[in-house]
């Protein structure tokens, strides 16, 4: 103990020769500090990172509610993954329990998406006026009656209705999720705290494959119950956030915007050390009496505002863009439709259900890389290695589909009209979802084949004989068999190949591409615009999200799985030149100051 108070008093006495130069207000934070390293025998580190021992060691403590508010938005991270995925092994069984049809298993996945865009697009009025912690509370809310209702649905339509809930509940939150840790979070950790809740994400992904595994091991149970309890698990996260929200406090930025300020200063005592309280709410008073409007304003007046303020209009355009460029560069494809992309490389239904846990697993331990990544290297930095990487695997996806389509068995129309006719190989005949690829199998070798008009469900020949003379196989030959392929072409040699470059695709993306865009929109923009712009940026994020997943399966038919992935990596290359040329970096940047970063174009600051 002896050594401990020594080492205490030469920090102290390390410090003394810059003491002479702070003001009255900064001494006694010293005091405050010098009283806290006696009694605890421990270094405190300055504010701003100085050196507080002739060692020259840092350390900046942070409250434990910090980290409680942390997991407790991550909780809402994993549910917004959770509903967002679970569909993909759910719909299988709700299919064959309701008997649904395309139209309806179709808005039972999308009504998600619409419901998303609805709650992104009222949430940044509903954060301004109630409040960060309220609306995240009414996410809460939505989650778990979500999830009862579709757990007890007792028809496809009130299962539409709960997975519209929840789909508002997930918008709700992507937007006030992360701008609650942001406003909370130290300066320091602010990036790594808001990156961590997202992190989440693929937690949920991850989770909503494994139980729909589990809940389908045994079909009987699958069809009747399985299928309830796979909507249903999310009570359990929902009810430990809506637990948890009771806990912890409103954000201290929007009560000083509202007025509020000792109750503000009640939230920054229990967030906050002491000796940081009063400089960071005189941070925050100063924004609020700087600005023209120092309360948050309505969606009316932000337009009529923003359009005045060259450098948050600035901001806004760069906070929209990253979301348009992450959703168009087929995160969405990638991510929900893995068994599908699976099943068209040459693998069965069965072997592509359980190959999917593969990229939720890449996608979740990925997301941890980045977020112990993202405080060493930076947003800029993270973004370029995680848009280029994205770039160079989306092409090797869409190579694997080409050399697959190219060297496929060949094939020969059945018909001569119809939308199969033009098809010569088996690839490019199964790309078309109308049309379905005969084999001819003398013994393990397959030579070519027919293309027919038809699919799994409903088809035109595929419960005839591949018979067709001229064909350049005889088909009616004893020792050949024949088999039909509707999804993928038999013998694929490059089938590791997708998997592989996928698996990387979700690496890289979930590193950077996935959460940057949420982290930096929280970041770039003044108190009374941040809860508008945030909603705005997220809308914009939803729309593309759900105009991807809608034209997915139409441009596979017309183009093809190659040309489908080569203009998503396009887009990720987009991206990688719209940050290098247009973003900044806004690490450990007070948010009181980033507004300074935008008043004109970053390539200009070049110079």
């Amino acid at each position: 103990m002896v050594e401990v108070v020594a080492l205490s008093q030469e920090a102290s006495v390390s410090l003394s020769n810059s003491l002479r130069r702070k003001s009255f207000s900064e001494r006694r934070d010293y005091d405050e500090r010098t009283k806290l390293l006696q009694e605890k025998g421990s270094e405190i580190s300055e504010d701003r990172g100085e050196d507080s021992s002739a060692t020259g060691a840092t350390y900046r403590m942070v409250k434990p509610l910090v980290y409680g508010i942390v997991a407790t938005s991550a909780m809402g991270s994993f549910l917004w993954g959770y509903n967002l995925s679970v569909m993909a092994g759910a719909l299988l069984l709700i299919n064959y329990h309701f008997h649904t049809s395309a139209l309806w298993q179709g808005i039972i996945v999308s009504v998600m998406l619409g419901g998303a865009v609805l709650g992104a697009a009222t949430a940044g009025m509903l954060n301004d006026k109630l409040g960060r912690w309220k609306v995240m509370m009414l996410s809460a809310i939505l989650f778990v009656a979500s999830a009862i209702v579709m757990a007890v649905s007792p028809s496809v339509k009130c299962l539409v209705v709960g997975r519209a809930v929840g789909g508002i509940g997930v918008g709700l939150f992507t937007v006030t999720g992360s701008i609650y840790v942001a406003e909370l979070a130290p300066d320091h950790l602010r990036g790594k705290l808001v990156f961590f809740s997202y992190v989440l994400t693929g937690g949920g992904v991850l989770a909503s494959a494994v139980i729909a595994g589990v809940f389908s091991i045994d079909a009987d149970f699958a069809y009747s119950y399985g299928w309830r309890c796979i909507l249903g698990f999310a009570i359990i996260p929902a009810a430990i956030m809506f637990i948890g929200l009771w806990f912890i406090p409103e954000t201290p930025r929007w009560l000083v915007f509202h007025n509020k300020v000792d109750k503000a200063r009640k939230v920054l005592k229990r967030v906050r050390h002491r000796w940081e309280v009063e400089d960071e709410l005189a941070k925050i008073t100063e924004a609020r009496d700087s600005s023209t409007q120092g309360d948050s304003v309505n969606i009316f007046q932000f337009i009529k505002r923003i359009v005045k303020d060259k450098a948050v209009l600035y901001a806004l355009f760069v906070g929209c863009s990253l979301h348009i460029l992450r959703s168009l560069g087929g995160a969405v494809i990638v991510l929900n439709y893995s068994a599908t992309i699976f099943n068209k490389a040459g693998f069965s239904q069965k072997q592509s259900i359980w190959l999917a846990i593969v990229p939720a697993f890449a996608n979740f331990a990925a997301k941890f890389v980045g977020s112990l990544l993202l405080g060493r290297m930076g947003r800029r930095n993270l973004y370029f290695v995680s848009s280029l990487g994205a770039t160079l695997f989306l092409l090797l996806l869409g190579a694997s589909f080409y050399i697959n389509n190219r060297d496929s068995p060949a094939a020969v129309p059945m018909s001569s009209s119809g939308p199969c006719d033009d098809y010569h190989n088996c690839g490019n005949c199964v790309t078309n979802s109308r049309c379905g690829f005969c084999a001819a199998i003398n013994g393990t070798a397959i030579s070519n084949g027919t293309c027919s008009e038809g699919n799994a469900r409903h088809d035109k020949y595929s419960n005839q004989s591949c018979v067709l003379s001229g064909s350049g196989t005889d088909f009616t030959h004893p020792g050949i068999k024949t088999r039909w392929y509707f999804d993928h072409c038999p013998d694929n040699n490059f089938a590791s190949l997708a998997i592989v470059s996928t698996c990387m695709y979700v690496v890289f993306f979930a590193v950077g591409l996935a959460p940057l865009p949420w982290v930096i929109n929280t970041e770039i923009y003044p108190t009374w615009a941040r809860g508008n712009a945030v909603s705005i940026g997220s809308v914009f994020s939803w729309l593309c999200s759900l105009l991807v997943s809608l034209t997915f399966p139409i441009l596979v038919d017309v183009t093809g799985q190659p040309l489908i992935f080569g203009i998503y990596a396009i887009v990720s290359f987009i991206g990688f030149l719209f940050m290098l040329f247009l973003v900044p970096d806004t690490k450990e940047i007070d948010l009181e100051n980033t507004e300074k970063f935008f008043q004109r174009l970053y390539f200009l600051t070049w110079c």
